[in-house]
């Protein structure tokens, strides 16, 4: 009976020694990990608020509340939820007339391009308004950029924010190969032909951009030239959504 008493405090302590072993492997592992990219993974799961919104957006003219109309354009991956709560934030601010577009899936970047016009225009049609003011998330800020230069929206565009834009193209885009990664590469067609568009000129333009986002890199690649250049370091990718700080700055930015 000992003898099997002390075969199980054995295998008990070789248990616990082991528990012990594998948790300072995990701890150390976890302590290798960039403080980034950790911020990035737990992040994430912060956005599943953006899934409860609906797709489709309905239009009304709303009450004029002295500002442009405002519209969001979420970036790769998003959906028009992304901005609820900015939205809400601006909202109290006054800016009480806001509209999101909704990308489908299977969209490319020039298809994306055609209905942010058409969206564009119809938000014109319903307010009565001529110019309107734009916030637009990662792959967003090129998407509009675009719309202004092949549908000549510049004039109708009097303000842009654009937050952790690739407008540079982006490194992380290599880790994927579909036509819209292949777009967002540095060395793309798409990234050299806009590289060489100057800023239009009536169109106030606002880039954000942080040293701790891992999705754009490098992350110099979001602070456009002829833009004021706001640095958010040390924001995630993801923090320009869902930080309280970033729909304040937001603001700031919007009224110039």
């Amino acid at each position: 009976m000992e003898e099997k008493k002390s075969g199980l405090q054995a295998v008990g302590s070789g248990a616990a020694k082991a528990g012990m072993f594998v948790g300072r492997s995990i701890l150390e592992n976890y302590k290798k990990i960039d403080p980034d990219v950790i911020r990035h993974i737990v992040q994430v799961p912060l956005l599943g608020y953006s899934l409860f919104v609906p797709q489709n957006q309905h239009f009304r003219p709303g009450q004029a509340d002295g500002f442009p109309p405002l519209i969001f354009v979420h970036g790769l991956g998003g959906n028009r939820g992304n901005f609820l709560f900015m939205s809400w934030y601006l909202r109290l601010l006054g800016r009480k007339r806001s509209y999101s577009i909704h990308f489908g899936a299977g969209q490319t970047v020039h298809s994306m391009t055609a209905a942010l016009a058409r969206f564009i225009r119809k938000v014109q049609k319903v307010t009565g308004e001529r110019k309107v003011a734009i916030v637009a998330h990662s792959l967003g800020g090129l998407i509009v950029r675009l719309a202004m230069r092949e549908y000549r929206l510049s004039p109708a565009v009097e303000t842009l924010i654009t937050l952790g834009t690739p407008h540079h193209g982006t490194y992380s885009a290599r880790y994927a190969n579909t036509a819209i990664t292949r777009d967002i590469r540095p060395d793309s067609r798409l990234i050299r032909d806009l590289d060489r568009q100057r800023w239009p000129r009536g169109v106030r333009g606002v880039s954000f951009w942080s040293r701790s986002d891992i999705m754009i890199l490098p992350p110099e690649s979001a602070a456009l030239d002829g833009t004021v250049q706001i640095e958010m370091t040390p924001f995630t990718h993801y923090s320009y959504l869902i930080d309280p700080r970033s729909w304040a700055a937001v603001g700031r930015a919007l009224n110039g």
